[in-house]
């Protein structure tokens, strides 16, 4: 079980602060159409504009190809927010 775990407008848009996905293990490239799937306007989301953390360390650090697996969690936000 792989945790998504939303914050700020990405919890909004989607109307809960998480989502599990019933996976061994996927690609972190996957996570956006679990993402697009589970929210009501996906032109308010801009994958770009998203930080994601897998357990707690920054995708710029862990890279794009980046596997999860079971137990991991996924924490996304939106980089551009209200004050």
């Amino acid at each position: 079980m792989i945790t998504l775990k939303l914050l700020g407008s990405i919890k909004k848009f989607c109307g809960k602060d998480h989502i599990i996905i019933n996976e061994k293990e996927l690609m972190i490239s996957n996570i956006f159409s679990i993402l697009y799937q589970n929210i009501h306007n996906s032109n308010f989301i801009d994958k770009e504009n998203l930080l994601i953390l897998i357990n707690g360390v920054d995708l710029s650090i862990c890279g794009v190809d980046q596997k999860i697996k079971s137990g991991d969690i996924v924490t996304i936000a939106n980089l551009i927010h209200g004050g």
